[in-house]
């Protein structure tokens, strides 16, 4: 008699632990993938930190102390990028569908976002470079043309980046024409104004040669 009232209590609790029997190997399954991978990932990103120190990557994008360090930058991708694999590989041996899809869609994310920071760096790397050949120039208002002009290499490669991340850029392309049609104004005024006295006489000196 007393079974029969205790028998209906330890059925749910039975088959909680037999659940729990049959999840607990795929569980140190993933707890090894997951070891596994910071383990390699750790390695690979010292790996590629090192490689780029010893190679000096970092002083051919900026001989004055640049604020981008492609050696704190690529190191850290590498690693992200394994641990990920890793992280789904365990999800996938734990076999729960909603944690599989929700890993399968950030590392379908990351290739676009991989391009968007390459992208990026090209776009500094190149922004850079202009602006020290025209400091190199030692043209008339070499110092504020060089920074205008990298600021707007940068301003191209974002916009050119946001829709690798699928963000829509309309705004940020138009918003770059009102900047350089206002830069181009700016100057032609700048030309104009600068210029009005020497075309003010040779429009004399053509007017007295027609005048003769």
């Amino acid at each position: 008699m007393a079974w029969e009232v205790i028998e209906p209590l330890t059925q749910p609790l039975e088959m909680f632990l037999n659940s729990v029997i049959l999840f607990f190997p795929k569980i140190v399954a993933a707890v090894i993938l997951l070891a596994i991978g910071w383990g390699i990932g750790s390695l690979v990103g010292r790996i590629v930190k090192e490689l780029m120190l010893r190679f000096k990557i970092d002083q051919y994008i900026s001989k004055r102390g640049s604020m981008l360090r492609l050696s704190d930058i690529f190191p850290v991708i590498f690693e992200w990028v394994i641990y990920l694999v890793f992280i789904k590989a365990s999800v996938e041996a734990l076999g729960v569908q909603a944690l599989i899809d929700f890993v399968g869609m950030i590392l379908n994310f990351i290739p676009g976002l991989l391009g968007a920071v390459i992208l990026v760096i090209v776009g500094y790397v190149i922004a850079g470079y202009v602006q020290k050949q025209i400091e190199k120039s030692k043209i008339i208002y070499s110092a504020i043309m060089g920074k205008i002009l990298f600021w707007l290499v940068i301003y191209i490669a974002f916009a050119l980046a946001l829709p690798l991340v699928g963000i829509d850029a309309t705004l940020i392309n138009n918003l770059l024409l009102v900047i350089v049609g206002s830069i181009g104004i700016g100057l032609a005024i700048a030309i104009g104004l600068g210029l009005k006295d020497v075309i003010a006489v040779i429009a004399k000196k053509k007017l007295k040669q027609i005048l003769k």
